[in-house]
């Protein structure tokens, strides 16, 4: 999942950055620094829609099923486990917990894209420069949104039916379990978007110069 999800979120930002920029390259909405956060709503909302979400919600029950101690795992396989999950919960049941990830992912993007373009150009303008801003900004966005990531795994789990709404997800977390329970899996994860902000954000930039070598990517 990880090709479609960096094609609609990189597609998603360079729409939503054209759509910010006047006709002659201009800042259309006077938005200054925050068009690179605004654009990164935007492929992040995309992403969160049309990938994200599903990929989540399939992952998450996958991984629960086979952590499972009350009987043998349900799921054989990828496929099978992607079959029964579909043929059991339905289209809506892929879906469940959408609103959170999309939280989540449109503001993860969001501090990632506007961070990355907030730092200066001569901080980035090579590949290992770009991938060590990127990495940063990852890390930035994983400190701020670690949280949602959490509630969002919850909603989506074999034990999202203990749940009325995300806000009662959130309540009975504070209640039960205190507020490091929104940290849980900081630390990996941390590891984990660093490197693949930091990565995504270097070969972006090098695939964008190659492109303008054929026909001009940007206005």
């Amino acid at each position: 999942f990880a090709a479609p999800k960096a094609a609609i979120r990189f597609s998603g930002f360079e729409t939503c950055s054209g759509l910010l920029t006047g006709p002659d390259g201009q800042d259309k909405y006077a938005l200054g620094a925050a068009k690179g956060f605004v654009a990164g709503l935007g492929a992040g909302t995309m992403e969160a829609i049309f990938v994200t979400t599903p990929q989540e919600t399939i992952k998450v029950r996958l991984i629960n099923d086979a952590l499972r101690t009350d009987g043998p795992p349900k799921y054989q396989s990828f496929s099978h486990g992607v079959r029964g999950i579909v043929s059991e919960f339905g289209l809506s049941g892929v879906y469940k917990g959408v609103l959170p990830t999309i939280l989540k992912v449109s503001t993860a993007q969001a501090t990632r894209f506007g961070v990355f373009q907030c730092i200066p150009a001569e901080n980035r303008n090579t590949p290992l420069k770009a991938a060590f801003s990127g990495a940063f900004a990852g890390g930035v966005s994983v400190l701020l949104f670690q949280g949602i990531d959490v509630v969002k795994s919850r909603m989506q789990g074999l034990d999202a039916n203990r749940y009325n709404n995300v806000f009662h997800c959130i309540r009975e977390m504070l209640k039960n379990e205190g507020i490091y329970a929104f940290y849980k899996g900081v630390g990996p994860r941390m590891t984990r978007v660093c490197l693949e902000v930091g990565i995504t954000m270097s070969l972006y930039g090098e695939i964008v110069r190659m492109l303008d070598m054929f026909w001009k990517t940007n206005p």
